[in-house]
């Protein structure tokens, strides 16, 4: 059957670098959740997403999405922003309110999901103390005036074992399809700055652009440097018009080859001159039958251990077509039949 889903769960080893507000005064806080049986420090899913791709920024030369304002909010520029030409449009979503300067509204809803990195050890309520002495040394030797003082301050701490799922529904990456009343005409404009599609180009799109439903439209090439990157389809009514913009499946593998590597192997996240990195530890990821991140719970520590008992309920789901690990976290027993030792992103894009 055809995967419609991929979850990864990630160990990685970090202090808290995702800091909150100020306590008050010179006491700097960190992101905490409290349990039933402690608090429990975390890295939101902004943090996360900005990281994410700003490491795909560097390893593949993802461009940042165009922006805009609109009464006073700013926002990714529809329709110049969109899935086919800005990988980051078609990964992590968005919303224009504006599109193509007229009141329509666009949505799309991010086909990667995400959880906050949250701590697996308590938080012991640490804190440190720190203060600028090095620079009050230079101030004095420099002769400035105004009795230098080191600006002492107090920050939050915690070092821990963090997990984290990241969910891509595949079903959805690759295509944004959009109905609306009428389409604007300076959209309509936009779009036919592109040149038609051919029956060649078309025929990449397979099954999809033949489809009944589809039928009539018409479907314009969005290229670069003469490679075909995807179509967009249009097709006006009285009161129900459409647009699909589509990926190429070449580029749609290639993007899913691009996240995979990037999530494990690991993100850059350097805060405030910490670089911690996310490096995972461990790491299982699983094609689906669904998008559901059926690892997360799952993921859990046993005296220093990765916990199979909890693991092997988690490759039970039924959901769990085939399934991938690796890292250097000791097992407690055996992992069950449908994970195997990672063997590298071919064999996940065998399944997709």
């Amino acid at each position: 059957m055809k995967a419609k889903g991929l979850s990864a769960t990630v160990i990685f080893e970090s202090s808290a670098v995702n800091r909150d507000d100020k306590l008050g005064g010179n006491i700097t806080s960190i992101k905490k959740l409290s349990r039933h049986d402690g608090t429990y420090s975390f890295m939101s899913r902004a943090f996360i997403r900005h990281h994410l791709f700003e490491t795909l920024n560097y390893l593949y030369d993802w461009k940042e999405a165009p922006v805009t304002m609109d009464n006073q909010v700013i926002q990714f520029k529809f329709p110049d922003a969109n899935i086919i030409t800005y990988p980051e449009m078609d990964l992590f979503g968005f919303m224009n309110t504006s599109a193509a300067d007229s009141n329509v509204t666009i949505t799309r809803k991010a086909p990667l999901g995400l959880t906050k990195a949250i701590s697996l050890e308590p938080w012991q309520a640490d804190m440190a103390f720190y203060a600028n002495h090095d620079l009050v040394r230079r101030a004095i030797a420099a002769g400035i005036e105004g009795n230098p003082n080191p600006n002492p301050f107090q920050k939050e701490e915690h070092h821990s074992y963090y997990r984290l799922s990241f969910t891509l529904d595949l079903c959805r990456l690759g295509i944004h399809d959009i109905y609306l009343k009428t389409i604007p005409d300076n959209l309509k404009s936009w779009i036919s700055k592109f040149s038609e599609s051919t029956e060649e180009e078309k025929e990449l799109l397979g099954d999809f652009v033949e489809s009944e439903d589809k039928k009539d439209m018409i479907w314009r090439s969005v290229k670069k440097d003469d490679s075909l990157r995807g179509i967009i389809g249009m097709k006006e009514g009285s009161n129900n018009s459409r647009l699909i913009y589509v990926i190429n499946p070449e580029e749609k593998k290639k993007r899913i080859q691009e996240v995979v590597t990037a999530i494990t192997n690991g993100l850059i996240i350097h805060s405030s001159t910490e670089n911690y990195g996310l490096v995972p530890v461990f790491f299982i990821l699983g094609i689906l039958k669904a998008p559901v991140p059926v690892f997360n719970s799952y993921v859990t520590f046993e005296n220093g251990t990765i916990n199979t008992k909890d693991l092997n309920k988690a490759l039970d789901n039924e959901y769990v077509v085939q399934a991938w690990y690796d890292g250097s976290l000791p097992f407690n027993g055996n992992v069950g039949g449908k994970a195997k030792n990672w063997g590298g992103i071919n064999e996940v894009l065998s399944f997709i």
